[in-house]
């Protein structure tokens, strides 16, 4: 892990999913300075749209006030929380484990919140140890998209029977685990996603126009510098939104009489619930 001492304003945030873990958790905050932790709570019928955060909530002074309901969980998990607060900020985020779209666009939301640390924003950790495989993946994902800091943790020796106690005890050695840039979509790309993934919802076709006009009553920025011409507008969207979104598979194309709908695939709906976050504010 980084262990680098902070500039004054910047503080060390750390994302970690609250498992069945405590040792996992809480001793790597201790050790390494962690100023704010959100705990990732699992929460398989929350209602709320993949990838959101209540801030709020989860910053609320009141616990009674955060999304998360401290009976729901293991008595270790209760204790987890509150070795956790003894050390830093803990704020409590309702998040659907087992659902890696989820867990990547909450935790690549958060790093939208704090900024990078290069930016003069704060350092953002990700642990990777300590909630199901499917959390551990969707968080070092939304780390990699980031730029931010994922780690593993060691056990010193393992348990069983999670219902009842932690399934590990003590902390051996954090690791740092390799990081590999990714390509997350423009805002323009999770914009035009979103208005597909709306149409759809509302049983209603697209076509490469209706998707300019749309564009051009929004300013979206790829339309600013393309000129007038219906050419020119048709360039600017395949080039800078379509073309690639359709090589990653999120977008597919159906030729329909003289022009083309416009389809989102399921994966094209993860990927915009994962980077919603990109439209914040507008």
């Amino acid at each position: 892990m980084d262990t680098s001492v902070p500039s004054v304003a910047e503080r060390r945030v750390h994302v970690v999913p609250l498992g069945y873990e405590r040792d996992r958790i809480v001793e790597p905050l201790r050790r390494h300075g962690a100023d704010v932790v959100y705990l990732l709570a699992d929460a398989p019928d929350r209602d709320a749209p993949r990838g959101t955060v209540d801030f709020a909530a989860a910053t609320a002074d009141d616990p009674a006030d955060a999304l998360v309901d401290p009976d729901r969980l293991t008595d270790y998990q209760r204790d987890a929380w509150t070795a956790a607060a003894s050390v830093a900020e803990v704020r409590p985020i309702p998040v659907e484990l087992a659902d890696v779209y989820d867990v990547l666009g909450v935790t690549t939301t958060v790093a939208a919140r704090h900024a990078p640390a290069e930016d003069g924003g704060d350092r953002l950790f990700g642990n990777v140890s300590t909630g199901p495989r499917i959390a551990a993946v969707g968080v070092a994902m939304a780390c990699m998209i980031v730029g931010a800091r994922p780690y593993s943790v060691e056990p010193e020796t393992h348990r069983h029977a999670v219902e009842e106690e932690p399934l590990t005890e003590g902390v051996a050695r954090t690791v740092d685990l390799p990081l590999y840039p990714m390509d997350a979509p423009t805002a323009d790309q999770v914009a035009v996603l979103g208005r597909l993934h709306e149409r759809a919802e509302e049983e209603m076709t697209t076509d490469k126009w209706n998707l300019i006009e749309w564009a051009r009553d929004r300013d979206r920025a790829f339309l600013r510098d393309a000129g007038e011409s219906r050419t020119a507008k048709y360039r600017a969207l395949e080039t800078h939104v379509l073309g690639p979104l359709r090589e990653r598979g999120y977008v597919e194309l159906e030729d329909v009489g003289r022009s083309d709908t416009v389809h989102i695939t399921q994966t094209g709906r993860r990927v915009f619930y994962a980077f919603r976050h990109k439209l914040d504010g507008e």
